[in-house]
């Protein structure tokens, strides 16, 4: 279990069916379908998809452009994309994610904590440098790079900060609602059914 999704994987019980979104190489999705989980996962890129455990439906699709004709008991959106530095753009992936979790299902997302501090890891064989470059008021420049053996891919980025008020603003506009936090980067959400068009 990586620490990263601990929180999440202490959350959830098989069976139920799962949609990891923007699900890269199967950090997540691989661990759940071993878990006994139904699991779809999406990403856009294709040689990441070629990555994940046979037993993960995989999907090739950006976030925001995603029409499945089903929904799922657990949406998952890691890898802090609620964060990227477009609003509208984060905004369509809380969309996305309202369009395809059941009502009554459960939403797990990953967000930057307004704690910003460089951290390394190793994931599997992979090493992972989390770099904070510079901080403009909300918004701040980072870097991760990951290092298997002598090779390196580092990523560059620019991402918000939002705090629990904006969270919450977000969620609700895509006809999501806060339920509860998990720690200081995962939050549960769930559909509002009181006030939700697209459920």
């Amino acid at each position: 279990m990586e620490p990263e999704f601990r929180p999440v994987l202490e959350s959830v019980k098989p069976p139920a069916s799962v949609l990891d979104l923007g699900c890269g190489v199967g950090r997540l999705a691989n661990d759940l379908v071993q878990r006994g989980f139904t699991v779809t996962g999406v990403d856009e890129s294709r040689s990441m998809l070629k990555h994940l455990n046979p037993d993960v439906e995989a999907i090739e699709s950006r976030i925001d452009q995603l029409r499945l004709d089903r929904r799922f008991d657990i949406v998952v959106l890691a890898s802090h994309f609620v964060n990227i530095a477009d609003p509208a753009e984060a905004q369509s992936f809380l969309t996305a994610i309202a369009d395809h979790v059941l009502p009554g299902g459960a939403v797990f997302v990953e967000h930057y904590d307004r704690m910003l501090s460089d951290t390394a890891a190793k994931v599997g064989e992979v090493h992972v440098e989390f770099r904070v470059l510079e901080v403009r008021g909300n918004e701040f420049d980072g870097r991760v790079t990951y290092a298997l053996d002598d090779r390196f891919w580092p990523q560059a980025f620019t991402a918000r900060l939002l705090d629990d008020e904006a969270l919450r603003a977000a969620l609700t506009e895509a006809g999501l609602r806060f339920r509860s936090r998990l720690s200081s980067s995962w939050l549960v959400a769930e559909p509002d059914l009181a006030g939700a068009t697209n459920v």
